[in-house]
C-alpha cells in the first residue's frame, strides 16, 4: 500500500512540476523548446534562432539584449515566422537577429506566459587579435542515444564557440521520433556551463534524406525545415571571422557533386585571403572503413578535391564511416608533408563504431581507430595558430599539432 502511495505521488509531481520521467522531459503544447541556433549571414552580426512549440500559439515572439538585467527599454522584441510541414506534428518558428555588434554576448527570452526559454548566444568576432576561438566538428550521431547524449556532455564541456557537424543526425530521415529526441538532447545538453547555446553549422547526409543520394529537396523535409542556413542548405559558406572561412558541401545526397564544382572554385577563390579554410561533407573521400572505390569517393577525389588543393584549403572534415581518422597530408593523390590537406573524420557521436583499416596498409591513413569522437580547433588569438585535439570516449585525449603558422 505504502509503495502504491509512492509511486502515484512521484506520478502526479510529474504532471504536476514538469519533472523528467525515465529520462524522458514533458512539455505544455505552448511551451517553447527544442532550440537551434545557426546562422544564413554574417556570424559576427547575426544569429538565427529556431524552436518548435506542439501548436501554432496566437503570437510567437522573442526578446533579446546585451545584458541579463537590462532595463525594459533595451530589450528588443521580435516576432517569429511560424510554420509547419506535413512530416510533422509540431510548429516551427524561426527568426533572425540582424544588426547585432560583433563579439558580443546577447541574452535571450522566448516568450511563454509561464515558461519562457532563457539563454546566451555569443556572435563572432569581426577582427583577428580579439579572442581564442574553440570549435568543434563531428557527425554521425543516429542510434545510440545514451553514447550521443555522452558525447553531447563531453562536447558542451570543452566550452565552443560552434559546432560543425558532418552529417546523419538520425537514422530514419521520416522518422518524427528520432528528430524529436536529437532535437530534445540537444537543447538540453549544447549549452556551455555559464548558459549559453552553441550553434551549428551542419551538413547533410544521406540519412537525413528519404532514399539516401539525389534525392528531391521534398525527401529531406525534417533537414530543411529545421536547419535555417544559407540556400541552398547543403551547400554554402560562412566567413567566421577574419582568419577563418567555413565551406559546407553536399556529397550526392540532394545535390550532385560535380553540379557544385562551379560554385566551390568560384567561393574558394574569393575567399583566397583567408589564411584558414575548412571544408566538410559526409560522405569520405580517403574512408577508413569503407571501399576506396566506391562511386562517391571516387567522384569526390576526381571533382571536388582538385579544387580543394588549387586553392590551399587545410583541412576537410569527412564522415560516414563511423570510426575515426586522421590521413597523412595529401596532394596530387599522394602523401605530401609540405602542402597536402589532412582530413579528418570519420563520424563517431554516437553511431556503431566499426572497424578501420589497417593504416601500416593504406597509405592515405596516418592514424584509424574504431572508437567515439569529436575533433576540437583552437584558434588563436592572432589568428596564426591553429591546433587540433582530437575527443575521444572514453575519456582519453592525444593531441595532434598541425599548421602552427
Amino acid at each position: 500500500m505504502r509503495k502504491n502511495f509512492i509511486t502515484g505521488i512521484f506520478i502526479l509531481a510529474i504532471i504536476v512540476f514538469n519533472l523528467p520521467a525515465y529520462g524522458q522531459l514533458t512539455y505544455t503544447e505552448s511551451q517553447p523548446r527544442q532550440v537551434v541556433l545557426t546562422w544564413q549571414n554574417d556570424p559576427s552580426t547575426t544569429m538565427t534562432i529556431t524552436w518548435r512549440t506542439d501548436i501554432r500559439g496566437k503570437k510567437n515572439t522573442l526578446r533579446f539584449a546585451e545584458k541579463p538585467d537590462a532595463k525594459p527599454r533595451k530589450w528588443k522584441s521580435l516576432e517569429a515566422e511560424t510554420f509547419t510541414f506535413d512530416e510533422t506534428s509540431a510548429w516551427l518558428h524561426t527568426v533572425e537577429l540582424k544588426n547585432l555588434k560583433p563579439g558580443q554576448r546577447y541574452y535571450v527570452e522566448i516568450d511563454h506566459p509561464q515558461l519562457p526559454d532563457k539563454f546566451a548566444f555569443q556572435t563572432m568576432p569581426d577582427e583577428s587579435s580579439r579572442r581564442e576561438l574553440v570549435f568543434l566538428a563531428g557527425g554521425d550521431s543516429r542510434t545510440r542515444r545514451d553514447v550521443r547524449r555522452e558525447m553531447n556532455e563531453l562536447a558542451a564541456k570543452e566550452n565552443p564557440d560552434f559546432i560543425i557537424f558532418s552529417g546523419d543526425f538520425i537514422s530514419t530521415a521520416l522518422n518524427e521520433q528520432q528528430w524529436d529526441d536529437w532535437f530534445d538532447d540537444w537543447h538540453e545538453q549544447m549549452v556551455t556551463p555559464d548558459g549559453r547555446r552553441i550553434p551549428v553549422i551542419p551538413s547533410i547526409g544521406n540519412h537525413e534524406v528519404h532514399g539516401s543520394y539525389l534525392q528531391p529537396r521534398e525527401n529531406a523535409p525534417f533537414y530543411f525545415h529545421r536547419f535555417v542556413v544559407p540556400e541552398p542548405r547543403t551547400y554554402y559558406v560562412l566567413k567566421m571571422n577574419p582568419d577563418l572561412v567555413m565551406v559546407t558541401l553536399d556529397s550526392d545526397h540532394v545535390f550532385e557533386v560535380t553540379g557544385q564544382n562551379q560554385w566551390l572554385d568560384k567561393t574558394l577563390q574569393e575567399h583566397d585571403n583567408y589564411k584558414w579554410k575548412i571544408v566538410q561533407y559526409h560522405v569520405a573521400a580517403w574512408p577508413s572503413v569503407r571501399d576506396f572505390d566506391g562511386s562517391i569517393p571516387k567522384k569526390i577525389r576526381e571533382q571536388w578535391i582538385p579544387i580543394l588543393e588549387k586553392h590551399n584549403v587545410d583541412f576537410v572534415i569527412e564522415a560516414h564511416d563511423h570510426a575515426y581518422k586522421k590521413t597523412v597530408p595529401i596532394r596530387n593523390n599522394r602523401q605530401d608533408d609540405e602542402n597536402g590537406i589532412v582530413y579528418l573524420g570519420d563520424g563517431g557521436w554516437g553511431a556503431p563504431v566499426r572497424d578501420v583499416k589497417n593504416p601500416e596498409e593504406y597509405w592515405w591513413l596516418d592514424e584509424a581507430v574504431k572508437i567515439d569522437h569529436f575533433w576540437k580547433f583552437t584558434l588563436s588569438e592572432n589568428g596564426q595558430n591553429l591546433t587540433v585535439d582530437p575527443i575521444f570516449r572514453p575519456a582519453g585525449k592525444s593531441i595532434m599539432r598541425v599548421k602552427q603558422n
